[in-house]
């Protein structure tokens, strides 16, 4: 299927395109609207945390500065640079939750800052949610929270998969152990990137995640064909789980092919689309995801641009509609 990619890919806006993150594990953009201000806010990885701004999800996007210009609390390698940003309106605050680390490391952590406008220089860092060190079975990096009877704060790439915990009764404080309820992937597969998602309309609740490898910026190759990034879906009874694809297996499963059904692929000059997010837009009343993507026309190392469409889910699964 032929996707419509909106306007507000940002190939319109060359400074915009000049600043999209680099398409590095869990750069995945992060987007929300504030009503008050009547904007839209996009958040990517990089510089303490990039924003951007807009009147419509179709532009034109500004870029303002960043969440934490000056870093992160957090006393690991990468906490200037700052990765996978995940946005929500949590208890009277814009909450934004992010990951310090470096490629490949699993000495990673989760952290969390708050502002009540989402604005450049309102953010408070709140630091540390959660950590990992080698040797353990989850990477402490790519965070999404939802509040479905509680907050839930789902992460992971690579290794032994994506988990998810409770926080309670605050935006940063631990409920329960880790690494916690395990969601998706495993044995070293490629995925990454979990984002939980609850229609308005729908009785199910959707995982979705990233499969497979993204070229890096400065690449000089790409994966083989079917190898790249994509973005896989499951759905279950609640935010928990155990989530299912299409063919019935749980995303847990180590099987071949993987797990996971497809909800969007490399297509005509889309190649490599991930690290997606998912929300609900206020103005327009629909579903829309937001994810990555490199240009199959562009040479190998190119950076990424910003994709944007709507979902449909009235057959039960989400479909990338205009």
């Amino acid at each position: 299927m032929k996707l419509r990619v909106l306007a507000s890919l940002f190939a319109l806006c060359a400074s915009f395109v000049a600043a999209t993150p680099n398409p590095i594990p869990g750069s995945y953009p992060a987007i929300w609207y504030n009503p008050s201000s009547k904007k839209y806010y996009v958040f990517s990885t990089g510089e303490g945390i990039k924003i951007f701004t807009a009147p419509a999800l179709t532009g034109p996007w500004t870029r303002t500065s960043s969440v934490l210009p000056g870093g992160s609390s957090i006393n690991l390698a990468g906490n200037k640079d700052l990765w996978a940003p995940d946005v929500n309106y949590i208890q009277g605050l814009y909450t934004l939750y992010y990951a310090v680390s470096t490629i490949g490391s699993q000495n990673s952590a989760i952290g969390v800052a708050t502002s009540p406008s989402m604005d450049a220089g309102t953010w408070t860092d709140l630091g540390e949610v959660i950590g990992s060190v080698p040797g353990d079975v989850y990477n402490a990096i790519d965070p999404n929270i939802i509040d479905d009877n509680g907050l839930k704060l789902s992460f992971g790439s690579y290794w032994e998969g994506m988990y998810q915990i409770g926080l309670w009764p605050g935006v940063k404080d631990q409920a329960s152990a880790l690494p916690g309820t395990h969601l998706a992937g495993g044995s070293g597969r490629a995925a990454e990137g979990g984002f939980v998602y609850k229609p308005r309309n729908s009785q199910y609740t959707f995982f979705f995640f990233s499969d497979g490898v993204t070229p890096l910026a400065g690449s000089t190759s790409r994966p083989a064909p079917g190898k790249e990034y994509k973005v896989l879906v499951g759905r279950g009874a609640n935010a928990m789980g155990p989530f299912y694809g299409q063919l019935g297996h749980t995303l847990t499963e180590n099987i071949d092919p993987p797990t996971g059904s497809l909800v969007l692929g490399s297509h005509d000059n889309i190649y490599a689309p991930g690290g997606q997010s998912v929300f609900l837009d206020p103005v327009s009343g629909r579903d829309v995801i937001v994810y990555h993507y490199v240009r199959n026309s562009d040479p190998n190392g190119s950076p990424s641009y910003l994709g944007i469409n709507y979902l449909d889910f009235s057959s039960g699964w989400p479909v990338v509609v205009d």
